[in-house]
């Protein structure tokens, strides 16, 4: 009975009148100002700095190179300025065709016509993560322009592409971060793209986030220990210090490597984060955690556990710009290979 009254109120939608609890809709009254990417803000946002108006007229003159690339896409996987031209900052206005190409949406999509549909439908019949699914949904960026509407059309195709894929990938079903993940997707795909590209993410060699959320998590484990190793080689003293405070990396990592730093960095550089990790894979966030450490290491070294672990929970104060850190990850990338230290390898 829950289940069917909870995928009614999903298909009947806001626009239709689905019953709303007063404490799901947020008084939305206080919020005054979207930003550029659709996030909700009590106060008016601070006069753009003189940089700020130039990292937007250099993202209006990448958006023709971007244009030529996406023409010529067969012929710009092969040119070298691609990746270059990724970790530079995909334009935001072309970012859901780029990541589709990266990802080859298309293809995967060949000879699947009608599969989404009738796997949407089984989902709202069968899958036992329904409860959790829409527990979720309520809470999942509900400060964005497309999720503040409960019962709204993203709400709607947010609930159905985790339904789905809870379906579609037994082994995982539904795993909290999950959404977070799937909505990101949403911000820039249709609900169909969006599942594929989530189980792109999932399945795919390159990314393998699948081990991250199935039972026991090993590939979160594998990573967290990779990156324990990391710093215990590379900068031991630091190591040393945050062991003797008992400030334990599993928990402080575990955001950074089960959903890519979403929701741990501002959102102009988790973007910036994320092009990197959908064009390069796993050695992105191995290579994000150990800088985030390095940058930090001064303030760090002094810390107590309390404030260790609340500084690296935020970190939004850095003092550097997103190209200045996409420049540092990329040195950090090149640091770790040189070591034998930007994969973990294979599991045992």
């Amino acid at each position: 009975r829950d289940r069917a009254a909870i995928v009614a109120k999903y298909d009947k939608g806001r626009e239709e009148g689905a019953e709303i609890d007063p404490w799901e809709d947020a008084d939305f009254f206080v919020y005054k100002v979207t930003d550029r990417y659709g996030f909700l803000h009590k106060e008016p946002l601070p006069k753009r700095t003189e940089l700020e108006a130039k990292a937007l007229l250099i993202e209006r003159s990448r958006e023709i190179k971007w244009l030529k690339m996406l023409k010529n896409w067969d012929k710009s996987l092969l040119s070298d300025k691609l990746r270059n031209r990724v970790y530079k900052g995909i334009p935001n206005s072309l970012r859901s065709q780029a990541w589709s190409q990266i990802l080859r949406l298309d293809k995967i999509k060949l000879n699947k016509e009608g599969f989404y549909d009738q796997a949407k439908l089984l989902a709202r019949r069968t899958s036992p993560d329904i409860r959790q699914i829409d527990l979720d949904v309520n809470r999942t960026y509900r400060n964005h322009i497309m999720f503040r509407d409960r019962y709204g059309i993203k709400q709607q195709a947010l609930f159905h592409v985790l339904a789905t894929y809870s379906m579609y990938n037994t082994e995982v079903g539904y795993c909290q971060g999950m959404s977070g993940i799937a909505a990101l997707l949403l911000m820039y795909f249709n609900e169909e793209d969006a599942f594929w590209a989530l189980s792109c993410l999932l399945s795919d060699r390159m990314h393998g986030m699948h081990g991250l959320f199935k039972p026991g998590f090993p590939k979160l484990l594998r990573l967290q220990e990779h990156h324990e190793k990391i710093c215990k080689k590379l900068l031991t003293k630091l190591h040393k210090h945050l062991k003797k405070i008992e400030v334990d990396a599993r928990i402080y990592s575990m955001k950074w490597f089960l959903q890519c730093f979403l929701d741990r960095l501002p959102f102009s550089l988790t973007l910036r984060v994320w092009d990197a990790f959908i064009f390069d894979g796993d050695r992105v966030p191995i290579a994000m955690a150990f800088l985030v450490i390095k940058l930090y290491k001064k303030q760090l070294s002094k810390m107590s556990f309390d404030e260790a672990m609340s500084h690296l929970q935020t970190m939004e104060n850095h003092n550097f710009n997103d190209d200045e850190i996409m420049e540092m990850l990329q040195a950090t990338m090149l640091e770790l290979r040189r070591n034998g230290l930007d994969h973990p390898g294979p599991s045992q």
